[in-house]
């Protein structure tokens, strides 16, 4: 039986994806195995208690529309998953936050990061501008080792830069939620070893971790 994923927004490519690894799609998160959150503008500041950035580009509607689905998920017990943006709101949606603006990221092209569990060092996209700060209930799965300028705003709204090198969070997992976190894009044409490793992190992670609401009831 196939496995369904409720796909919200982003371009066919997620769908496509999804159809080649075998899974169907549909239309609402009651139907759904999966709920995928996709990419797009920065996650609003204000849900995680920030100033706005002035590069920081944010839709509260759209902000406002995942939301509800993302209570929607987690009330039912479906594992969440969301590439680049849609990693980033997961990590906000979970208590973390973002630093607003990073330079020396790998912007364009591809980068390396590690797997902290296993060692394995593989090749990431990178087209965000913003980078994942984990809340404390988050397992870090993969970082990315470089040089990182984390340009930030202070509490007086004074602009910082904070300097690298540090880890930058790749990938995160809350388990509370049962939510991954991916800043990578897997869906983009040429990336089949990314898309492998998305689905094994889906299947590791998320669908073995899937609560069973009837055991939950019993």
């Amino acid at each position: 039986m196939k496995r369904s994923v409720f796909i919200i927004g982003g371009s066919l490519a997620y769908r496509n994806m999804f159809v080649q690894q075998g899974w169907q799609t549909v239309d609402s998160v009651q139907q759904a195995d999966l709920v995928q959150f996709t990419g797009g503008e920065d996650v609003d500041p204000s849900y995680y208690g920030a100033r706005k950035h002035p590069k920081t580009g944010s839709n509260p509607i759209r902000d406002g529309i995942e939301k509800r689905f993302f209570d929607a998920a987690n009330y039912a017990g479906i594992p969440m998953a969301g590439i680049c943006r849609g990693g980033q709101f997961l990590n906000v949606m979970n208590g973390g936050s973002m630093y607003q603006h990073v330079d020396n990221h790998a912007i364009s092209g591809t980068h390396e990061a590690v797997d902290k569990n296993t060692g394995d060092v593989f090749q990431v996209t990178s087209t965000h501008h913003q980078m994942m700060i984990p809340s404390r209930e988050a397992d870090i799965i993969a970082v990315a080792h470089g040089n990182s300028r984390r340009r930030e705003l202070d509490r007086g709204g004074k602009m910082i830069t904070i300097f690298g090198p540090n880890p930058d969070a790749e990938v995160l997992y809350y388990p509370k939620t049962n939510s991954l976190c991916f800043q990578p894009h897997p869906e983009f044409p040429g990336q089949n070893s990314l898309c492998s490793r998305y689905f094994g992190y889906i299947k590791d992670l998320l669908l073995t971790n899937q609560r069973d609401e009837k055991c939950a009831a019993s």
